[in-house]
């Protein structure tokens, strides 16, 4: 009886050992399909942040032995967790109920002095030298050792399935809200501005008998949307003295530099709607009025507003709302109202993916975009060059457009005043996009270009890193 109890007792322990192990092995089972099916959902993208996010690293044996492998393994890890875009919407709507309602004053300009010009504006009072002709002109370099970046540089990405749109996930920089509207908190930096005087004023030294060269300094909607009171509470840099000390600095420094001043036209339309709510970046309204200033300069008769074609597409939520996370924004969304050239609407653009030039259109009906991508319908977004041929143009007029993602909805309206135009986004155009020629005075002087337009805005050109990268393209 004994044995028989026994082996009893032994048919039980291995029978339960046996259901144990098969539920191991089961759970051990959906564990490995569950993680097959978590890797292939995991996203390569994200269109909130405008990043391409983390990919999974190519392994190899000496970054293995180092542990750089598995240190890119961890972070392809953590940056790319299933469902990331709606959990992040979850998070920023819950930062909703903490507070981050119509308002959200956060942030404070605290920026450097901005200088007194008087000096350097008795020195643009002096004979200019002779040039080209006359060898006294000499490329300006920076006094002070070159800075590192302090932040990551912007990466380019391309998310729409049908036609390429290139993204610009420039950061939008420190951002407060006031009644449901994203304002920049704008801060001078005085190397910065310095650099970017430099840069702008050796193209118009070594173009002068070659080209005109020009430039167009762009205020933040914080400088011509808020009230004085406001901006004196955020702490923000005065952008009208900014764009004084800019102007001043770089005219000190060559007497051919045609500075487009455009803050008193913006200010006298400041109750239009020039800026969007939602997102960091002018409207095509009033990127039209500094086209109206620079026709002035120029000396050429602009077309009016009404003679253009005008799409319109509702519910755009920009940069504030998705980089900056201020979700409470998607109750005050954005209306874009594009203007299609007159004489031509096709372009080309150069690929980075495809490492060569394609066709596109310098203004499309963005109403089949998401709505976070709608300001991405002027010329695609940020690409290294674009080229724009006006067939029914014919004035012997070429054009040079040095910008970041403000220009974008300015250059259509060149189109029908030059023949050809090429559009250089200086962050990401360099000899390794392709066969490019070289520099902008290289460009220029190859092409017979009439014409060299600086247009920038002052948040977008305030790092003295992203000015390091500028003058890359500017010797």
């Amino acid at each position: 009886m004994k044995i028989e109890e026994k082996m009893k007792d032994d048919n039980r322990r291995y029978g339960w050992r046996a259901v144990l192990l098969a539920l191991f092995l089961i759970v051990m089972a959906m564990g490995f399909i569950m993680g097959c099916v978590l890797f292939m959902l995991r996203p390569t993208e994200s269109v909130l942040e405008k990043r391409e996010l983390t990919k999974f690293p190519e392994f190899k044996t000496e970054e293995f032995i180092d542990g750089t492998y598995t240190n890119n393994v961890e972070k392809w890890f953590s940056d790319t967790f299933p469902f990331r875009e709606e959990l992040l919407t979850i998070e920023g709507k819950i930062k909703t109920y903490y507070g981050l309602q119509n308002d959200v004053i956060a942030n404070y300009g605290d920026g450097d002095e901005i200088p007194d010009i008087e000096d350097l504006t008795q020195a643009t009072e002096t004979e200019p030298p002779e040039t080209e002709s006359d060898p006294g002109i000499e490329v300006i370099t920076e006094s002070e050792p070159e800075s590192e970046s302090e932040s990551e540089r912007e990466t380019y990405e391309s998310v729409d399935a049908d036609e390429l749109v290139r993204m610009n996930p420039q950061e939008a920089g420190d951002v407060n809200v006031k009644d449901l509207v994203g304002y920049c908190v704008y801060g001078f930096n005085l190397q910065g501005a310095d650099k970017y005087a430099i840069h702008v004023s050796n193209v118009a030294n070594a173009l002068h008998g070659v080209s005109d060269v020009y430039e167009i300094l762009i205020p933040d909607n914080s400088a011509i949307m808020l009230d004085e009171e406001t901006k004196k509470a955020w702490k923000l840099s005065d952008e009208e003295k900014v764009i004084h000390y800019y102007q001043a600095k770089a005219m000190s420094l060559s007497p051919y530099l045609k500075d487009v001043y455009i803050y008193d036209t913006l200010m006298e339309h400041n109750d239009e709607y020039l800026y969007f709510k939602t997102d960091h970046h002018w409207t095509q309204l009033g990127a039209y009025y500094a086209y109206v200033e620079f026709c002035k300069a120029k000396g050429i008769e602009p077309h009016d507003l009404s003679e253009y074609k005008e799409i319109v597409t509702e519910n755009f939520l920009g940069s504030y709302y998705q980089a900056n996370g201020y979700t409470q924004l998607a109750d005050n969304p954005d209306t874009v109202y594009a203007y299609e050239p007159l004489t031509c609407n096709d372009m080309k653009f150069y690929d980075n993916s495809q490492k060569t030039m394609r066709n596109g259109y310098i203004v499309r009906d963005m109403n089949a975009f998401g709505p976070t991508l709608k300001f991405y319908g002027f010329i695609y977004g940020d690409n290294p060059l674009t080229v724009i041929e006006s067939p029914e143009v014919h004035n012997g007029e070429k054009c040079i457009v040095i910008k970041e993602s403000f220009g974008n909805c300015w250059v259509p309206f060149l189109t029908d005043h030059y023949e050809k135009i090429y559009i250089l986004d200086y962050r990401t155009y360099n000899s390794e996009n392709g066969s490019f020629i070289g520099n902008v005075v290289d460009l220029a002087k190859e092409e017979n270009v009439t014409d060299v337009v600086f247009i920038n805005n002052l948040e977008a050109i305030s790092a003295s890193w992203i000015m390091d990268v500028m003058g890359n393209i500017c010797k």
